[in-house]
């Protein structure tokens, strides 16, 4: 299988053999559906439950609202789409890259990761919660508005040039992730943020977001 190299962090890329896909006209279903390509598509509602998605494309896809529960992604991409309002419920990605992508209102709960990348995408009003990691999930020139990471563990993983805007860490464990290249000092929740990665300058960043956490209180020199 091939590797890219994001940082410290390696990742096994989805084995895809485009010329082998065929065109479908659905993801819904069950039992596996393998070597598909499925878009573009414009819905109001994407729903697919207990199926597993292997060797795909997702392209082009906008729905009003999405539902993924209990589905499995193996060697999957899915690229230049836009989902709004999506839950990800007991999930299992593996090999999966989001490219291009928007995802509005999403909430991934209790999912499963490996080898996962989010490259160029937009995230806002997201939550991951109990995301459990065995293989680096990837963050690459992403921009995050609204955004809670909750009770996950992330170890080994990677985020670089994205935007942190109202970002938040509740919980979780995210020892040797590599946070280079991304400006934490706007974060909130740094202190779950043990074991990271980061350059030294990204020390100051660091502790103003730990300092604007606290209730600090600075008398004026005359009541002293």
């Amino acid at each position: 299988m091939e590797t890219e190299e994001y940082g410290l962090a390696k990742v096994l890329t989805p084995h895809i053999d485009d010329a082998e896909l065929r065109n479908v006209d659905g993801l819904a279903g069950s039992g596996a559906l393998a070597d598909f390509t499925y878009g573009p598509r414009s819905l109001r509602y994407l729903a697919v439950e207990e199926r597993r998605l292997l060797g795909g494309r997702v392209s082009q896809v906008e729905a009003e609202r999405a539902t993924f529960d209990q589905v499995a992604l193996q060697s999957v991409v899915i690229e230049r789409c836009v989902l709004a309002s999506s839950d990800w419920m007991d999930c299992a990605l593996s090999r999966v890259v989001f490219r291009n992508c928007k995802l509005l209102g999403a909430n991934f709960v209790e999912n499963k990761w490996a080898n996962v990348v989010f490259q160029n995408c937009r995230i806002e009003f997201a939550t991951f919660d109990s995301i459990q990691a065995t293989a680096p999930i990837v963050f690459i020139d992403t921009r995050f508005k609204d955004v809670t990471f909750r009770r996950s563990d992330l170890p080994g993983g990677h985020m670089s040039r994205c935007t942190l805007d109202d970002v938040e860490f509740d919980g979780g464990t995210y020892t040797n992730f590599d946070f280079r290249g991304t400006d934490l000092s706007t974060v909130r929740g740094a202190g779950y943020l043990n074991g990271i990665l980061i350059d030294p300058m990204q020390r100051q960043e660091v502790a103003e977001a730990l300092v604007s956490e606290l209730e600090l209180h600075y008398p004026d020199r005359g009541s002293q």
